[in-house]
């Protein structure tokens, strides 16, 4: 079984500079979900504030969160 790679400019870049990050999606008004605009790497905010990878128990998270929100201000 062999594994395959693939060359990525954006991928070098982000490992050089660091990530190239953009709002996808607004959780709530202090949680975002981003994806790197280079190398589509996505994060989130954690509990403390910081840019963490997105692991699908945190995207499971930010998911209980959004529908918590949405049912406590509707306007959001």
């Amino acid at each position: 079984m062999s594994t395959k790679t693939t060359f990525s400019l954006g991928r070098i870049y982000c490992s050089v500079f660091g990530h190239r990050y953009r709002v996808t999606r607004k959780v709530t008004s202090h949680i975002n979900e981003y994806q790197c605009m280079l190398c589509g790497h996505e994060a989130t905010t954690d509990d403390k504030g910081k840019i963490t990878k997105l692991t699908p128990q945190l995207k499971d998270i930010n998911e209980t969160l959004t529908t918590f929100h949405k049912k406590k201000n509707p306007a959001f």
